[in-house]
């Protein structure tokens, strides 16, 4: 009679190193439409974790088995090493569904993930039994498709950055995926999405139909190992039809359960007091911008200044691009405020780097009245002043609609206003004023205003992309035209 064998169980070996590994990947790709198995998971969370910051195109990646071990604390046996390569093998046979925008309009890209593999032809059967998985010849070499370039490299916005070792320990791939749709939304504790978009992302659209065997089988068993695994937490409720502000392409009855509400979504307690890692950019070649007019002088003496109190966070390029767009004094004021708060004990500023970048280039911050002008330059012609009369006004359209875009969008969503400024509290605190209303404050503190506003541009970013289209050009034939001057 044959022998009936037990199902494999791959035991987890917890020994890991300290090391800090991240994920970086753009919101589109996070938001995508695919289905992974968990191995094909580890193999696309290690390709992403071995691109480098400031790399500008994709390279052929080089897996060791013997990280792959290290890394999810699986066991050494050849069983694994096939695993491994057929998660790859799979990568190359699955097709992401992204959403992209060419010229305005919106498009979905569907891509393979995986361009190519390549193992070792001298791996033989003798290693593997012997279990010398720690031998340079057990590799993968994999290399990402070209078309998800730009999900994956040069980000500088909308994109998640998180910590590999949060994900390591999750055994079911669509608990890897809520856990990224939910640190999305981590500072503000708060994520809608429709039921059928979200079994789209997952890639499951045509299973469990029935609501309460996909809260069972995938909403629960993700509650319990974020809570257990993970730097996150959060509840949940079914949202019924009666209740949903939003028109559907269907009918169904008023209690069919029609989005997800997600919510408290925070740190668990174990990890209030930690101190959120920092990630440290390697500097990038030097390239400097050529000085052109006399006046460039003073922007480099700027540069020798400014750069060294931000070396660790951005590269000398994103330094020359905030002198060239702001003024200094403001340049200066953000960084001592945002290091300042930065070495608070858990201070909500997670991506020094980031922040800086976007606190520095926020118009609303320097352009209080009228915008900053160019100093103006010596026995300026008539034509000119009226040039820049000309740009002040544009500009200044420019932001009023801004304002009343994100404005409107506020003013219809009251729970999610006050939860913008509870967040804009704790991100700018020196900016707030206790003595005045948190409208007044809205009003008043142009600093915790541009919190709030970079919190709620998140949503809007197709409006406001629309306002840009419209203003943009204009603004900028207006700067050559002043240059000309």
């Amino acid at each position: 009679m044959e022998k009936k064998l037990n199902p494999r169980k791959n035991t987890r070996k917890k020994k890991r190193n300290n090391t800090v590994v991240l994920i970086r990947k753009s919101n589109a790709l996070v938001e995508a439409h695919y289905k992974f198995t968990i191995w094909e998971t580890r193999v696309f969370a290690k390709m992403i974790s071995m691109i480098d910051w400031e790399d500008r195109d994709f390279k052929e990646y080089k897996i060791f088995f013997r990280d792959v071990i290290q890394d999810f604390g699986l066991r050494k046996d050849g069983r694994t090493y096939e695993d491994l390569k057929e998660g790859a093998r799979g990568l190359m046979s699955k097709i992401i569904k992204l959403k992209v925008k060419t010229d305005g309009v919106y498009e979905t890209l569907e891509t393979p993930i995986i361009g190519g593999i390549k193992t070792p032809d001298d791996v033989q059967r003798k290693i593997i039994q012997s279990k010398r998985l720690d031998d340079d010849r057990v590799y993968l070499k994999v290399s990402f498709h070209p078309d998800l370039k730009p999900f994956l490299i040069e980000l500088k916005e909308r994109y998640l950055v998180y910590e590999m070792a949060n994900i390591l320990d999750l055994s079911s791939p669509y608990t890897v995926r809520i856990y990224e749709l939910l640190k999305q939304y981590e500072k503000l504790g708060e994520r809608t999405i429709e039921l059928q978009e979200l079994k789209a992302m997952l890639g499951m659209e045509e299973e469990y139909k029935l609501y309460g065997h996909f809260r069972d089988r995938v909403l629960e068993k993700a509650k319990e190992d974020l809570q257990k695994y993970t730097d996150i937490r959060f509840d949940y409720e079914g949202v019924q039809a009666k209740n949903y502000p939003y028109e559907l392409p269907f009918k169904l009855k008023s209690n069919a359960v029609v989005a997800i509400r997600f919510y408290n979504i925070s740190k668990n307690d174990t990890s209030q007091g930690a101190v959120p890692p920092v990630l440290k950019l390697k500097r990038a070649p030097v390239q400097e911008p050529v000085p052109e007019e006399e006046g460039s002088a003073v922007e480099v003496s700027h540069f020798d200044e400014i750069f060294p109190l931000v070396s660790a966070y951005v590269s000398e390029q994103t330094v020359w691009q905030w002198l060239e767009k702001a003024p200094i004094e403001h340049i200066r004021t953000s960084i001592q405020t945002t290091l300042k708060q930065a070495r608070k004990k858990n201070s909500p500023i997670q991506n020094i780097g980031g922040y800086l970048n976007t606190l520095i280039l926020s118009p609303s911050l320097f352009a209080t009245g009228q915008p900053a002008a160019p100093a103006p330059k010596p026995q300026a012609p008539k034509e000119e002043k009226n040039w820049q009369d000309e740009y002040n006004q544009w500009k200044n359209r420019w932001y009023e609609r801004q304002y009343e875009v994100i404005q409107a969008f506020l003013a219809i969503r009251p729970g999610l206003r006050m939860e913008l400024f509870e967040q804009a509290k704790k991100t700018v605190p020196f900016s707030f004023d206790p003595k005045l209303s948190d409208e007044q404050n809205y009003k008043d503190k142009m600093l915790f205003a541009t919190a709030v506003w970079e919190l709620a541009r998140q949503y809007c970013q197709e409006e406001l992309h629309v306002i840009e289209k419209q203003y943009l050009p204009q603004l900028q034939e207006l700067e050559r035209r002043m240059g000309r001057a």
